[in-house]
This record gives structure tokens, sequence and C-alpha cells, in this order.
């Protein structure tokens, strides 16, 4: 009988580190699917905008892909990209992106969401 409670406490705790690294995960929003409020801009290696509502972010390495979608059609976004102005090294969905060479139109983002490179290929052959 002595040995249970040791076993059953060894796998309690190795329940919960399986748990804590699966909530990790998820809260980085590191899993396809997930979204996430900020991504790092210093890890970000390329932006090309799809369309004037969808920006492809090409993490560095094997970072991976993000999706950012816009709120609403940001004008002149495909042509002219896009700037950012924040005091961190995080792109968030509560900063605005600014349309250069377009009267300055700003465009808010809804979400980002991590994706696999399945659609980053597809978004990419729009």
């Amino acid at each position: 009988m002595k040995p249970f409670p040791k076993l059953l406490a060894s796998t309690t705790l190795a329940l919960g580190a399986v748990i804590a690294a699966t909530t990790s995960a998820h809260a980085a929003g590191e899993n396809i699917g997930d979204t996430q409020q900020c991504i790092q801009l210093s890890r970000i290696d390329n932006s090309p905008a799809i369309d004037s509502r969808t920006i492809l972010i090409e993490m560095e390495g094997n970072g991976g892909f993000k999706r950012i979608d816009l709120t609403s059609s940001c004008p002149g976004l495909v042509f002219n990209g896009f700037s950012i102005s924040t005091p961190i090294d995080k792109l968030c969905t509560s900063d605005t992106l600014t349309v250069p060479d377009n009267g300055g139109a700003v465009c808010l983002i809804d979400k980002i969401v991590t994706i696999d490179e399945a659609e980053a290929k597809a978004l990419r052959a729009k």
C-alpha cells in the first residue's frame, strides 16, 4: 500500500506538467488555429499584404506563420505596404497599421491567427 500514494502523486505531477505545457503553448498561440493578442516584431522575417484585409506573417527560422485579419478593407495596403509605431517589440491587436502614400489610411487588426505552411502557401498564391 505504501507505493500507491507515491505512484498517484507522481502520476498527478506528470499530468499537471502535461496540462501546464499544453496551456502554455496554447496561451502563446503556437497551435494551428490559435489566436494571440501580440507577436514579437523582432521575430518577423517577412510580412506581405495578401489583399486589402489580410497580411501573411512569416516568422524567422522555423517560427511558423501567422495571418493578420483586419477589421475592414484597408485601401492601398497591397501596393504600399504598411508601417506601425509601437514603443515595444510587439505587434498587438490593439495596434493600428498605417498605409504610407495613401493619405495615411489607418487600419485596425481584428485578429492574429497561427496558420500552417499549407495555408501560408495558399495565401501566397492569391
